[in-house]
């Protein structure tokens, strides 16, 4: 019997379909120029095949593994703490048991992250939004991992955005065997003819609908009932339109990033696509390049009909005969090619695909003469030219995977109590990655300005420095630069010392006054 809400389901899937249909023949192209080991939109894949048999130039396949290698390394590094916590109170940061708090919480987080398959799947993340345009992360909860992530690539998937145009839609289309299918969710879910073919035949294939989206036709939400969560997750059988099992997640378990969108599109579009016809050009221009080449090398010999004495031998030191008092001669055949015009011409071309990869921004200029401060500056003013770009991964990447992991682990107690300045704190997100970082170099180069101009001025009068709050100036300084908050001492620390320092200046004058009135005393009595 046919289920009304896998009906639903199945004719939403049909139009999400279409709706991608023009999308898939250029995601193919992609590959095969790009990402060849990722050939296979239309499912024609074969375990063990080779998948570079089309390309004569690589320089398209190593633009995408540099661009996704630097950006693993400059968003979410595992070696270094890419983000951070905070109230969104500037004074309520600086409280000690807060700053403390919120410094834990993401060097767990972190932690957890790192002890995960986050790298791993966050790579095949960035491969894929520098090449489709669209990228996948699910985050899912794991009993013995705490939570498991999956990068789904995007030809896997149908999406559908909400009003504010961000992803809440994800269906995938699973081909299951009859065995698959019995052993996950039990036998009970097949019809009696299904149950027959189970015996018969149990690999034979089945098409599954998994469909994840907001529920929308529930008044009030329970997230202790897998059936009222805000987020359905339903598996349906395409040939019976039945739902084969029905649950829920608290939050959106897909986080879905574009590298850039037009306002009426849902998959994003990225540095590949901009390049396709670049990396086109640059493989026929390098076939006819290696065939000139070839030509040059070994040219196509002229032979007359008979003058020489078949057969004709081409090999290295071979001897060929021909008739006594005859001019003919073999003779190659010199065609007009010019391999280094066509050199120099492909280099153009090979410039243009890695500038829109920003390749030029990622590698810096060699030069020996260059100080550690213009190595510096020069790697965050090319740092700075990504990140406008990298906004739109920040926002549909990364914060929905902090937020999330955060209510994994917070439901488990994997953190510290909260100082009760926190019971009821929304926490807000802050990237302290290496790009993050550069966008703040220029505030840093503004302070360093500063500080070298009211330099002077302190030395001719020194009076001028009780406009500067120090205390407030080394705070500044460490959140500007992102230093650990572990290196700066804590307002009650400070405290603590400032009064150490007084009362040990206090004995050193009682001691000294004690001993003049003794000196006094002495003379006196002389």
């Amino acid at each position: 019997m046919t289920d009304n809400k896998a009906a639903k389901i199945i004719r939403r899937f049909e139009l999400l379909k279409t709706q991608r249909a023009n999308w898939e023949t250029h995601w193919d192209e992609v590959s095969q120029y790009f990402i060849p080991k990722k050939d296979e939109i239309f499912g024609q894949r074969t375990r063990g095949e080779k998948k570079y048999n089309l390309l004569y130039d690589s320089t398209s396949v190593h633009s995408v593994e540099l661009l996704a290698s630097a950006l693993q390394g400059m968003l979410t590094s595992p070696t270094s703490i890419w983000f951070g916590l905070s109230t969104g109170k500037g004074e309520l940061d600086k409280d000690d048991d807060v700053r403390k708090w919120l410094q834990e919480t993401t060097v767990t987080i972190i932690n957890a992250l790192n002890n995960s398959n986050f790298q791993q799947a966050i790579h095949e993340v960035y491969i894929d939004i520098v090449s489709f345009g669209t990228s996948i992360l699910r985050i899912e909860e794991d009993d013995k991992e705490i939570f498991r992530f999956d990068a789904r690539p995007v030809y896997e998937t149908y999406l559908s955005e909400d009003e504010r145009g961000m992803v809440d839609t994800v269906y995938y289309k699973l081909e299951m065997t009859l065995k698959q299918i019995a052993n996950r969710f039990g036998e009970d879910v097949l019809t009696e003819d299904m149950k027959r073919e189970l015996v018969a035949e149990p690999d034979k294939r089945e098409i599954v609908i998994h469909a994840v989206e907001p529920r929308k036709d529930l008044e009030k939400y329970d997230i202790k009932v897998p059936t009222k969560m805000p987020y359905a997750s339903i598996y349906i059988l395409e040939r019976t339109q039945t739902i084969l099992k029905e649950s829920g997640f608290k939050s959106n378990p897909h986080a879905v990033a574009r590298w850039s969108k037009t306002s009426n599109e849902v998959y994003g579009r990225s540095p590949a696509m901009k390049s396709l016809s670049d990396a086109k050009m640059i493989n026929k221009m390098k076939k006819a390049t290696i065939e000139a080449a070839q030509l040059a090398v070994a040219p196509p010999m002229q032979v007359p009909d008979d003058g020489v004495l078949l057969p004709v031998r081409l090999t290295p030191n071979s001897i060929n005969y021909y008739r006594a008092g005859t001019k003919d001669r073999i003779e190659p055949l010199t065609t007009a090619n010019n391999v280094p015009l066509s050199e120099q011409m492909m280099e153009t071309v090979k410039q243009q695909i890695r500038q829109a990869f920003f390749i030029d921004q990622l590698q810096l200029v060699q030069n020996d003469r260059m100080t550690t401060v213009e190595v510096v500056t020069r790697r965050d003013e090319s740092l700075r030219l990504l990140a406008p770009i990298l906004g739109r991964f920040n926002n549909e990447i990364l914060k929905p995977l902090i937020e999330r992991i955060f209510d994994m682990m917070l439901k488990r107690k994997m953190f510290t109590a909260p100082p009760a300045a926190l019971s009821e704190m929304d926490l807000d997100i802050r990237y302290t990655s290496m790009i993050a970082k550069a966008q703040l170099a220029a505030e840093g180069e503004n302070f360093g300005r500063f500080m070298g101009m009211v330099a002077p001025m302190i030395q001719l009068q020194p009076q001028s420095a009780d406009k500067l709050n120090g205390d407030e100036v080394i705070d500044y300084g460490a959140q500007l630069f992102g230093l650990p908050t572990g290196l700066i001492r804590t307002d009650s620390e400070v405290g603590e010392v400032r009064q150490a320092r007084q009362e040990l200046q206090e004995q050193q004058e009682q001691m000294e006054q004690e001993q003049h009135q003794a000196d006094i005393a002495s003379k006196t009595a002389q």
